[in-house]
């Protein structure tokens, strides 16, 4: 596929996961066709699916994936994260698809997830977020016109503000969509640095290595993650019902 390259946002600190990311891919995604890079800071990774770009130190996670940006040729960039751990198998025709769609009808932005933002129904699997709604470009398996992203980037900003700050400089946009329902089965197996223990094991099970030198959430710490993430997906699965 032609002009499309698969980002994978890191730094050199999480060193520890890029192996076991890189196994889920090749385990449940083998037969992507885009290349895939890992942008690291100084250090090398010698895996086979993922390329590191060397960006240099960091300044924050908006300067690095600026850096990173410039570094790849490619003009439409898929974002995603090096804590998002693929769990099983990815429809690739699925996701080359909707890419193409994406591009055809020129989207800025299409988030193959199910997204907690206002908008509409547009087609059976697709749905198109209001320009003045919370989490319009939510970064999480996001696809980007590279131009657009570059855009809206501001090198001090963190990820979070990113989506904070950045959403209102993304309202000068028109055509940011997102899938009615979670396109990639994943798990965030990393919470604010620490492992998620649940899909920690769940990794392990697949026959993957973990370095254990990482720490893991408190058990009530764990408890509290998946209310959350309960609630948000109670809040997704109404929006998308009602609307």
């Amino acid at each position: 596929m032609n002009n499309i390259a698969l980002l994978i946002s890191t730094f050199d600190s999480s060193e520890d996961l890029w192996f076991p990311l890189e196994k889920t891919y090749d385990k449940f995604w083998s037969d992507i066709n885009v290349p895939i890079y890992l942008a690291t800071n100084h250090k090398e990774f010698s895996g086979e699916l993922f390329t590191a770009l060397k960006i240099g130190d960091e300044l924050s996670w908006s300067d690095n994936l600026i850096k990173s940006l410039n570094k790849i040729d490619e003009k439409y960039i898929f974002l995603t994260f090096d804590d998002l751990f693929l769990t099983a198998k990815v429809d690739n025709t699925k996701i080359e698809e909707l890419m193409f769609h994406a591009i055809e009808n020129d989207f800025n932005y299409l988030q193959f997830y199910r997204s907690i933002s206002l908008g509409k129904r547009i087609r059976k699997d697709l749905f198109k977020k209001n320009s003045a709604t919370k989490y319009r470009n939510s970064t999480v398996w996001s696809f980007w016109k590279k131009e657009v992203l570059l855009d809206l980037l501001e090198k001090n900003e963190n990820a979070w503000e990113f989506e904070k700050v950045g959403n209102l400089r993304s309202q000068k946009y028109n055509n940011f969509y997102s899938t009615r329902k979670n396109i990639i089965p994943f798990v965030n197996g990393v919470i604010k640095g620490k492992w998620e223990g649940l899909a920690k094991k769940r990794i392990k099970n697949f026959g993957i290595q973990i370095d254990e030198k990482r720490s893991s959430l408190t058990f009530i710490q764990m408890l509290y993650y998946h209310f959350k993430n309960t609630q948000f997906d109670i809040l997704t699965y109404l929006i998308h019902k009602i609307y």
